[in-house]
């Protein structure tokens, strides 16, 4: 995907976040992310593919059932909080916004340094 369609994608994400925090945008490995507080909670890669990052266990359930296992990688990195959405599902705007919200919300609290929430199972 050329870089105006990627910028595209990622303002249309813009619009679906609050005004407070200011998101932030800027480059990240090369590809199109979006920061509140400075945390990484959206990511619009180099082939187009709009990624969400999970940072409490519901909001990586909802992704895990949607996406599976389409992580976002980069540099041979595979990361693994981040859910790449499928073309479908990302056109679905009513269905997107409340994971793009928790995803901001989740970025937010990452800056104020509040602890995310235990998976089931895992010691805190």
């Amino acid at each position: 995907m050329d870089k105006l369609n990627r910028s595209r994608r990622l303002h249309s994400l813009l619009q679906l976040l609050p005004e407070r925090p200011e998101p932030e945008t800027g480059l990240y490995f090369g590809e199109h992310v979006i920061r509140v507080e400075g945390q990484l909670c959206l990511v619009v890669t180099l082939k187009g593919q709009v990624g969400i990052r999970a940072t409490d266990p519901e909001l990586e359930t909802q992704l895990q059932q949607v996406c599976g296992d389409q992580h976002w990688i980069a540099h041979g990195r595979v990361y693994e909080q981040w859910y790449l959405l499928p073309e479908p599902v990302y056109q679905d705007t009513d269905q997107i916004v409340p994971w793009v919200l928790q995803a901001a919300a989740g970025a937010a609290r990452l800056a104020e340094g509040e602890p995310r929430p235990a998976k089931a199972g895992r010691l805190c």
